[in-house]
């Protein structure tokens, strides 16, 4: 079998549609087909497509100058936009980069620059999460407890797993309090055997695409950062996902009261945009590095070119003037009504879950035959979905069935009833079909 076309996709032979257009919640491809973004993407699009105040700042910032590289010149749009995600958080310092994660990696090397710094350099150990995922780089890869792990099978760093928050699957009769001590004991015995070489833990404060939008028990990600001060650890929050609004809080680790060394954001500070992460530094950290060897050892061609920074800036702009982040707890609360009504309705949904506009839908087909491969009934639920004219986005992990809705945060009530409506179109068109094949093995079988 050939492709059919030099363009390389993740499945070599997709037969992708072609997108054309798009406007607010809202894509359109070639064919005229009409498409509700659910997921904004992969969960990028905060502000929605074709914002007229973004596009307005893409057209005067590409008129001005559109890069120049960050050892020779600084820019106007760049301070500005540092300034504004430092109001906004509270962190000391930010470090531009063009992707999640590049800003992963990044929060991992300063974190190995710090210790450097204060002549601890047997300070190379970072623990994750078992089951997340960080980014597609080395480092990051190597942080992951994902499928796409296999991509680097022989060359991952050596990153030892903290127990991973599940609780849907691993509670049990465990109350939530009792689930979170059995977590931080396990989580503590991984910090005494690395104890000397710690240089930090790397956490998805809500997770994300591999086991679908898990939270942590009440009390957990502050027993990890009194873990972490215990053992002289720093704590790198990947917010790439959860970050900059899209649970309801600017960052959604100040919802769990922590407040981490070093943060990861990306996705929504684009919005699809433009490509632009960044890392959030704690003063103490560069307060260590400006005293110290004075120099950030990294850096990136394009991170923090006028243009990404300009539309960035734009970006912001628009959370603040239409209140995006506080718009998110109320249309999040619509959201996961809808969903759970869903729940009720559809046995193939088994949970439920998130925080604000970042939800998980977790599936299972208790009526089956024989064991599905992984991914498939999830592969079926979003090609469902895309036939109903709704865009979901599919866990990737290899471990569950589930995808992620997570629409724009600009969508209103009666956009998040339509989106409610085509999923639930989706899943009878599905079950109908499981229960037709269901019914053909019974036959076959009783022959």
């Amino acid at each position: 079998m050939t492709m059919s076309s030099t363009l390389i996709h993740n499945a070599l032979n997709a037969q992708l549609p072609t997108i054309d257009r798009g406007d607010g919640v809202w894509l359109w491809d070639t064919d005229g087909t009409r498409y509700l973004d659910g997921c904004s993407g992969a969960v990028v699009t905060a502000v929605g497509h074709a914002h007229p105040a973004v596009l307005s700042a893409i057209a005067e910032q590409s008129g001005r100058v559109t890069f120049t590289h960050r050892g020779a010149f600084t820019s106007a749009p760049l301070v500005e936009l540092a300034d504004h995600l430092a109001e906004l958080t509270g962190y000391a310092g930010v470090w531009f980069v063009n992707s999640g994660s590049e800003a992963v990696e990044a929060a991992m090397q300063f974190a190995l620059q710090y210790f450097q710094e204060i002549n601890a350099p047997e300070r190379t150990v970072f623990l994750s999460a078992q089951r997340g995922y960080h980014g597609n780089t080395l480092g990051a890869l190597s942080a992951s407890g994902h499928a796409r792990r296999q991509a680097i099978a022989g060359i991952a760093l050596d990153i030892p797993a903290l127990p991973t928050p599940y609780a849907f699957a691993d509670q049990g009769d465990l109350s939530e309090d009792e689930y979170c001590a059995q977590l931080l004991t396990d989580a503590r015995a991984v910090f005494e055997r690395y104890a000397s070489r710690l240089a930090g833990i790397l956490i998805e404060p809500v997770g994300g695409a591999t086991l679908a939008v898990t939270t942590s028990p009440r009390g957990y990600l502050q027993g990890l950062r009194a873990l972490c001060d215990e053992f002289g650890a720093l704590f790198i929050a990947d917010e790439v996902m959860s970050g900059l609004g899209r649970t309801g809080e600017i960052l959604a680790s100040f919802q769990d009261g922590v407040r981490a060394d070093l943060v990861a954001v990306g996705k929504a500070l684009g919005a699809g945009y433009t490509p632009i992460a960044a890392t959030l530094v704690d003063a103490r950290i560069l307060h260590t590095i400006e005293t110290g060897s004075g120099r950030v050892l990294g850096g990136h061609t394009y991170g923090g070119n006028p243009l990404s920074a300009a539309v960035a800036g734009a970006v912001l702009d628009v959370f603040r003037s239409e209140q995006l982040v506080t718009r998110a707890q109320s249309m999040g609360a619509t959201l996961a009504e809808g969903l759970r009504d869903l729940a009720d309705k559809h046995p193939l949904i088994a949970d439920t879950r998130g925080r604000g506009m970042l939800r998980g839908v977790e599936f299972v087909d208790t009526a089956a035959a024989t064991e599905r491969p992984q991914g498939e009934l999830a592969g079926r639920i979003f090609k469902a979905a895309v036939a109903e004219g709704l865009l979901l986005y599919p866990t990737t992990g290899g471990y569950i069935e589930a995808v992620l809705v997570a629409p724009p945060l600009t969508i209103t009530p009666e956009e998040v009833d339509e989106l409610i409506s085509r999923f639930d179109r989706a899943l009878t068109r599905v079950e109908a079909d499981l229960a037709f094949e269901a019914g053909h093995v019974l036959a076959e079988s009783a022959r």
